[in-house]
């Protein structure tokens, strides 16, 4: 074979190595790919499983939760309530028959207390209240009651439409209690004739406005009077609101709540 058709050979060969090196490198990309592909697939699908039995785990811890709290807001209210309101109308009826014993009149004005607060808790534990629409009609009502025996006219504005979502519990509660403790501190504090609830709603705000038409209100006697602004501050912070007081012509107290993170993503 004489060198012209060595070359010719070996110059028909070379492409064809080329070929074949260039097709098993391919393979071999094409089957890392897949492998990593794979891997990925399966880390996503644990993920999913992980995550979807975390959320089952979730899900049925917080029917626990709600079925505990029922179950013992039932049993205050079947095991204490009878007893305790059996208790307020023969101290009531003790202070009424005997007004010049002064322990009686305190004894029943702790009574009252005491059953109100009891009252309270077997709300507040109740899956049923969680609501926005009982917690709004509920705050009137109770800071109703506070001044139906005062020289003080209540009233309130609520809004005409409440949508069908639900407070978290802890949510509920501070939202509840700061609504009484200003409205109480009015009552205590203002030594106004007019009282104006106005609770509003948006899509990511509820404002709630206590607004009397008194004395107005200083925040460097807070401590001194004890008129509990210490505390309000604490609720308005857990619920991550604000909290604005405004003096003239009386008080307004103005708190704004954040519909994220107080309620529950979907009405259940």
């Amino acid at each position: 074979m004489d060198s012209s058709t060595a070359i010719s050979q070996l110059l028909f060969r070379l492409p064809i190595c080329a070929s074949l090196n260039f097709s098993w490198i391919n393979g071999l990309i094409l089957l890392v790919v897949l492998l990593a592909v794979g891997y990925i697939a399966y880390i996503l699908y644990k993920n999913y499983k992980f995550g979807s039995a975390r959320k089952n785990e979730y899900i049925a811890q917080s029917q626990a939760i709600k079925l505990e709290r029922q179950r013992i807001s039932s049993e205050i209210h079947d095991e204490l309530g009878s007893g305790l309101s059996a208790i307020k109308l023969y101290s009531e009826l003790a202070a009424k028959n005997r007004p010049e014993i002064i322990e009686l009149q305190e004894l029943n004005e702790m009574v009252k207390e005491i059953s109100t607060k009891i009252n309270d808790i077997i709300w507040t534990t109740s899956t049923e209240n969680d609501h926005l629409d009982s917690v709004i009609f509920y705050i009137q009502e109770q800071i109703g009651k506070l001044f139906r025996h005062s020289e003080i006219k209540f009233e309130s504005n609520l809004p005409e439409y409440i949508p069908a979502i639900k407070f978290k519990s802890e949510s509920r509660r501070d939202f509840y209690l700061l609504s009484k403790e200003i409205a109480h501190n009015a009552l205590k504090h203002s030594n106004a004739d007019l009282i104006t609830v106005n609770i509003s709603l948006n899509p990511e705000l509820i404002t709630l406005s206590i607004r009397d038409n008194g004395v107005g209100f200083d925040p460097l006697l807070d401590k001194k009077n004890g008129m509990g602004l210490s505390n309000i501050n604490q609720r308005v912070e857990r619920l991550n609101g604000s909290l604005t007081i405004e003096n003239y012509k009386g008080t307004k107290v103005l708190v704004n709540i954040p519909i994220l993170g107080n309620f529950y993503e979907e009405a259940e």
